[in-house]
């Protein structure tokens, strides 16, 4: 677990300074921007979660930093401009209703990728940020109430936090033309 973490480190560190500098001010680049910083803070406190033994909490944020991952996405290639406008300005705005994998795959020709990973992930990855039974059955051990989580979950959660986090900066480096950081992001991929 450990060697994980510290690559799943080492890709937050490496995407924030890959991605480092000015932007123009144009809002939907900025909430992309603002995605990508909640995206880097999250990650980071899941792998903090992760080294001090805090794994459902941990695991809960999984959901979050996949959901910016959907979210910015929706913003950059779904989005209208006034629907833009209302995730800048109206707390009530309920993007998550509107997020769609089907019209994001669409947006960005990805054949059914989004559809798949929240296909695939998403029951699960609400039953740990919900305290639903995955979390549950997690806080006993034999006879006491002690986390214990196995280690190919907590793995499963890190690399779905990380590709989360991987894709939100590539898609920001795609989205201001940043090829040479695009192909960074890229190549980083392959963390396993």
């Amino acid at each position: 677990m450990k060697p994980l973490l510290n690559k799943a480190n080492a890709i937050n560190v490496h995407i924030a300074e890959i991605l480092a500098g000015e932007y123009s001010d144009d809002r939907r680049l900025t909430i992309t921007l603002a995605y990508l910083n909640l995206a880097l803070d999250h990650h980071a406190a899941i792998i903090f979660l992760m080294r001090n033994g805090r794994f459902g909490s941990a695991l809960a944020l999984v959901r979050v930093v996949f959901e910016i991952m959907l979210r910015a996405h929706w913003v950059v290639g779904c989005a209208t401009a006034e629907e833009v406008d209302k995730v800048a300005e109206d707390h009530d705005f309920d993007i998550m209703s509107r997020v769609d994998a089907d019209r994001i795959d669409k947006a960005f020709n990805t054949n059914g990728f989004f559809r798949q990973a929240k296909t695939d992930a998403w029951k699960a990855m609400n039953a740990y940020t919900h305290s639903g039974l995955r979390q549950l059955v997690r806080q006993f051990s034999k006879d006491r109430v002690e986390g214990s989580y196995k280690t190919e979950e907590l793995e499963d959660g890190m690399r779905a936090a990380t590709a989360g986090l991987l894709m939100v900066g590539y898609l920001l480096a795609h989205f201001t033309g940043r090829s040479a950081e695009a192909a960074k992001i890229e190549a980083l991929f392959d963390f396993d």
